[in-house]
């Protein structure tokens, strides 16, 4: 009795031994998977980080006709083209900064733009802005701000209509009403910011928090049977 007696307590040693062993591998686990959800947490945080900023830089504002008529310029903020390659660059306190080129040069001034307190009667929700080019006494034209959807009313006895791309927001640009209708390729439209790097980022972060939440399962599963 006294050999079994030996043996048992040897077999319990190994077990206990064996038990252990298994209790430290389970742990050596949950500790890996611990650090795994740490280096995770601070990757997703700065990629989030990434992606707010990103998303910022390539916001676009829209039109707004109430701000713009209180002389707050900042929705025009940005750059806008024409089909024909014509340029604004305009600035959040109404500055342009202008290309544009007539039988093949090439021109680059300067203007400001400003409210202008009579409004075209004819199309009531657009706002018609006075320009002036900077440094020139006769430099002056009219900006006219027209939100997407909005349809500028036809010119000269409805012989002219607005051919412009009515799903955008545009500023039609000149002296005079007809001239704007009659050069659809003159029209100026806002110029989409590149998003490649931002859509890029967003997946990464999808990817990210995929992986975090597969290892936060795994790691809350293996912690249950743990205490269990």
């Amino acid at each position: 009795s006294s050999v079994a007696k030996k043996e048992n307590t040897s077999q319990e040693a190994t077990d206990n031994s064996k038990e252990s062993e298994i209790k430290k591998q389970k742990e050596k686990e949950i500790q890996k998977l611990k650090e795994q959800l740490a280096s995770l947490d601070s990757k997703v945080a700065e990629s989030e980080k990434l992606v707010d900023k990103l998303k910022e830089e390539t916001a676009v504002p829209k039109l707004d006709i109430e701000s713009l008529r209180n002389n707050d310029l900042s929705s025009l903020k940005g750059t806008w083209r024409t089909p024909s390659g014509n340029e604004y660059i305009i600035n959040e306190s109404g500055e342009i900064y202008i290309t544009s080129f007539r039988d093949g040069q090439k021109f680059e001034y300067t203007a400001e733009l400003k409210g202008s307190k009579g409004q075209d009667r004819r199309n009531s929700e657009t706002v018609s802005l006075s320009a002036w080019v900077k440094g020139s006494v006769a430099g002056g034209f009219v900006v006219v701000a027209v939100p997407s959807g909005v349809i500028m009313k036809p010119g000269d006895d409805g012989k002219l209509t607005d051919k412009s791309n009515h799903d955008e927001d545009r500023l039609f640009a000149g002296q005079q009403y007809e001239a704007m209708l009659s050069r659809p390729e003159d029209v100026y439209y806002r110029v989409k910011p590149d998003t490649s790097k931002l859509e890029e980022e967003e997946k990464n972060l999808a990817q990210l928090q995929a992986e975090r939440e597969a290892i936060k399962t795994s790691l809350e599963s293996k912690e249950k049977k743990n205490t269990n």
